[in-house]
């Protein structure tokens, strides 16, 4: 059993030892005091300023009636320093050292925490100041970009990843520890499982004026994959002993969730964000999650318009299908169904977040440079549309409006593909034959879309207000053509992405005229993610908004689909978020100030992605161990779909609704095959 305790920063700093001896009730006084402590303090935005440099977004300029000279001025929204969300990354790989390869800017872990933090500090108003906390769950095999573990009696090196001097003159480090939380390590060989280990909560040092930063990994070192990629560990040994837990069995995720109220002590609305990979850590946590009540009290209301986010990273479909082995891929094409369709249609993901109850699943191709980056970029920008409209002048419309009409156009399309009370809505898998009854697969809660990102800059993205050149269809060419394919290619084959001939080569995708074919994607969303103040924007285009006009005609002609529904373009400010260089505070953001991000999101149609990711399994017959010829679904899942045993244990788990899922997805396989092939 993964049994928890903790201790605190302030008595391992009097006994310099990790012993753990308080309850779970001190500790909790001793986290709400540290908390309490770092929000004592006043922002002094004065002082503050010193900090920046005087150029870029935070140029004096000259007032005039529209704009206003002072920098702390320009933007106004409410509240004091708070937590505005909390980020959970379950399964390391979602930012394995693969992915930093892609990034221009960041090279481990710290460096992407302190980005988030930085790039969210960004958001300040002379009365608001937000950070973000974040949770890791992960599989071992990361301990040197997660900063590890610490057993009893470990001192820290000057070189640790987070807890380390990190370079600093005056040897204290980036990081400030407020609480040590101890763990079992997990049986594993050479390992004793009374070794205790201990993962930190932290809060970052001087860039919020010490605004609370939560870190916690949880992951035993035991906890691995054997050769054939399975998981040794089950769920029930820790990793639901580490999410599931309630005021009387404590775990030590609870230290963060089960505050008294989440609003009074961190002033967030909790969970808005959701990192993940389709692998089965990630799974197995959000399964432990879902069981305990206490946990989802922490998936909050979020906003009106997107409650909460989920954030995958796939490659190409076409990609790993050729890269695989048999056995791998058909394992993969089914798991990644199941575990999409988990998502999608979980009856208890699907009463998560408040509001409208429309959640959404991102999916992000997995070489898409710079993700990281971009990915904060986005999280920001959301948070200026949701408090503090300002950042985003630059439409004719006025914000009522604006929230109106991208409300309407979300049910609208929300209601195509998630069933509602006006909509039948979109089924995971149609059906199939399971044992002799017909079984229809469940309905979709959740919004499923693409995303991929670009770099532009500045001159590129002044260009495209200009009536007169070509700038407009030319980067609209280039959304579609590459960034849009590029998003795709994760949920559909390319050769169904390809140009076609004709006046309108992309409308097989967006809009086909063949009354038969589903358009793969519903409603794309470009957003331009500029780092500078909006006034300067303003001076620079000399206009006070921004018609898209020529993108929108531009698209049309590209897709044959109607821009009024099925486009929509924003150009978003980043409050002050461009690196302004070495001494600054401001370093390691990541974008230089005259890089424009161009974020393409596309809500696309479920109903064609789970046959694209089943049909690859039905194309091949297979020679099985008894001489008998058998389809994919038997390669694989033969010994899964017979084992009474593990189905009562699976369901006994709470992962019932993920077993139905492969259940449909195996026999839906299986029927196809038999029909197609004659065996």
């Amino acid at each position: 059993m993964w049994e928890h305790r903790a201790v605190s920063q302030k008595q391992f700093k009097e006994s310099g030892r990790v012993s753990p001896t308080e309850t779970y009730v001190q500790l909790m006084d001793k986290v709400e005091d540290a908390v309490k402590e770092a929000q004592k303090m006043p922002f002094d935005h004065e002082e503050f300023l010193s900090y920046v440099p005087t150029k870029g977004p935070w140029e004096l300029i000259h007032e005039t009636d529209q704009t206003k000279g002072d920098p702390r001025t320009r933007y106004i929204g409410p509240g004091v320093p708070k937590l505005l969300n909390t980020n959970l990354v379950l399964g390391s790989t979602w930012i394995e050292s693969e992915r930093f390869k892609f990034e221009r800017r960041i090279s481990n872990i710290s460096d992407y925490l302190k980005q988030k933090t930085v790039v969210n500090a960004n958001m300040w108003t002379p009365k608001q100041l937000v950070t973000t906390q974040t949770f890791f769950f992960c599989s071992t095999g990361d301990e040197e970009r997660l900063g590890g573990s610490l057993l009893t009696g470990e001192t820290l090196s000057d070189n640790h990843p987070l807890l380390g001097t990190g370079g600093y003159e005056d040897g204290t480090p980036e990081w400030e520890p407020i609480l040590w939380g101890l763990g079992h390590r997990g049986v594993v060989p050479d390992s004793d499982p009374q070794d205790k280990v201990y993962y930190p909560s932290l809060m970052h040092r001087g860039v919020a004026f010490n605004n609370r930063f939560g870190w916690i990994r949880y992951s035993p070192a035991g906890f691995g994959k054997d050769a054939s990629g399975y998981l040794m560990t089950k769920p029930t040994t820790w990793i639901t002993p580490a999410v599931d837990g309630n005021r009387d069995t404590a775990t030590a995720f609870n230290l963060l969730v089960n505050l008294p109220d989440r609003r009074i002590s961190f002033g967030e609305e909790g969970i808005t964000d959701v990192y993940l990979t389709t692998g089965k850590t990630s799974l197995y946590t959000m399964m432990g999650m879902m069981s305990s009540s206490t946990v989802r009290q922490m998936f909050g209301a979020g906003s009106e318009m997107v409650p909460l986010e989920f954030h995958c990273i796939e490659p190409g479909l076409d990609e790993w299908i050729k890269n695989a082995t048999d056995e791998d891929k058909f394992a993969r094409l089914f798991e990644v169904t199941g575990t999409l369709g988990y998502l999608l249609t979980d009856p208890q993901i699907g009463t998560l977040g408040g509001a409208a109850k429309r959640r959404r699943l991102l999916i992000y191709p997995h070489d898409q440079g710079n993700l990281l980056t971009c990915s904060n970029a986005s999280q920001v920008a959301d948070h200026a549309l949701k408090s503090n409209y300002s950042a985003t002048v630059f439409t004719k419309l006025d914000q009522a409006d604006f929230m109106n009409r991208v409300t309407r156009r979300y049910k609208a399309y929300a209601d195509l593909v998630t069933a509602s009370d006006l909509a039948k809505g979109a089924r995971w898998i149609s059906q199939a034959d399971v044992d002799g009854t017909k079984k229809i697969g469940p309905n979709v809660h959740s919004i499923l879309a693409v995303r991929g990102y670009d770099v532009l800059n500045l001159d590129e993205y002044m260009e495209t207000f200009n009536d007169v050149s070509a700038a407009p269809e030319r980067l609209i060419r280039r959304v579609v053509q590459s960034v849009a394919t590029n998003a795709l290619k994760t949920l559909f084959p390319l050769d169904m992405l390809g140009e076609s001939g004709g006046a309108q080569p992309f409308s097989h995708i967006f809009a086909p005229t063949n009354g038969a074919d589903q358009a793969l994607v519903y409603y794309t969303d470009i957003r331009f993610l500029v780092p500078t103040s909006i006034d300067k924007l303003r001076m620079i285009t000399g206009a006070r908004g921004a018609d898209r006009g020529r993108m929108r005609e531009a698209f049309a002609n590209m897709t044959g689909a109607d821009p009024m529904t099925g486009l929509s373009i924003n150009d978003l400010c980043l409050p002050f978020l461009a690196d302004m260089g070495e001494n600054s505070w401001q370093t390691g953001t990541g974008l230089n100030e005259d890089e424009i991000i161009v974020e393409v999101t596309m809500a696309v149609n479920p109903a064609v992605v789970w046959k694209n990711l089943l049909e690859p399994t039905t194309e091949e017959v297979f020679d099985l161990p008894k001489g008998k010829k058998g389809t994919a679904a038997n390669v694989w899942g033969d010994v899964l779909i017979h084992n009474e045993p593990l189905h009562e244990k699976l369901t006994k788990d709470g992962q019932g609704h993920y077993l139905d899922l492969l259940k449909l997805a195996y026999h839906w396989s299986h029927n196809k095959t038999v029909d197609k092939h004659g065996i």
